[in-house]
């Protein structure tokens, strides 16, 4: 048996309105309840494992390498602007001008090396020949001749004769003084004939040069 909602009256079980207070007794079915399911838990994706990055090592520095300081080359020197002194390195002791005057020059520095040669060749020449002269009129004997008929002491004809020759050698001096002196006023730096192949000055003239341009 069901009892009235509004009065508590006993009502049949399927009446749809109270007798007594006249109250609606429909009764709305509840709406079946949905099954509520649970998710389950997702599973965190796997973390992917971090891999430290090994530091890069630096690349090997390439040596730093100073480069020398370069010489300057020396300036050139043109021949022509010492023609005018070369030449004197074949006047015998005249060769100290261009030696102190172009002490730098190259040119000037051949030639006088050349007129050294020269003059101390011609300077040894000299000395021998007049040594022999004298020995020479010491050993011979002397002739008399007549000087506006004077009568004075002579020497030999031997010691004339070998005068003769000597003086005749003296010439090759001065044709090698010429051809050095051409060459020079040229501008060309060529060996004297004979006398240019001899270099038993050139340790003396290095030293002399190299005290002068200190």
């Amino acid at each position: 048996m069901a009892f009235c909602r509004n009065c508590g009256q006993p009502i049949d079980d399927n009446a749809a309105v109270c007798a007594s207070c006249g109250a609606a007794q429909t009764v709305q079915e509840a709406a079946p309840q949905q099954p509520v399911y649970q998710q389950a838990p997702q599973q965190a994706a796997p973390q992917q494992p971090v891999y430290q990055q090994a530091p890069q090592q630096a690349a090997p520095q390439q040596p730093v390498y100073q480069q020398a300081p370069q010489a300057q080359p020396a300036p050139a020197v043109d021949p022509t602007e010492d023609k005018s002194l070369a030449w004197l390195s074949y006047f015998g002791i005249l060769l100290l001008i261009p030696l102190f005057a172009r002490k730098a020059s190259k040119f000037c520095q051949y030639h006088v090396r050349q007129g050294a040669i020269l003059f101390a060749a011609c300077l040894a020449y000299t000395i021998v020949t007049q040594v022999l002269l004298a020995i020479i009129n010491a050993v011979t004997p002397k002739q008399i001749k007549y000087l506006w008929y004077v009568p004075y002491e002579a020497p030999s004809a031997i010691y004339e004769v070998f005068n003769i020759i000597f003086s005749l050698g003296s010439i090759f001096f001065l044709v090698i003084a010429i051809i050095g002196i051409v060459n020079a006023v040229k501008g060309d730096e060529k060996e004297l004939p004979v006398l240019g192949k001899i270099k038993l000055l050139e340790p003396l003239m290095d030293k002399i040069y190299a005290s002068l341009n200190k």
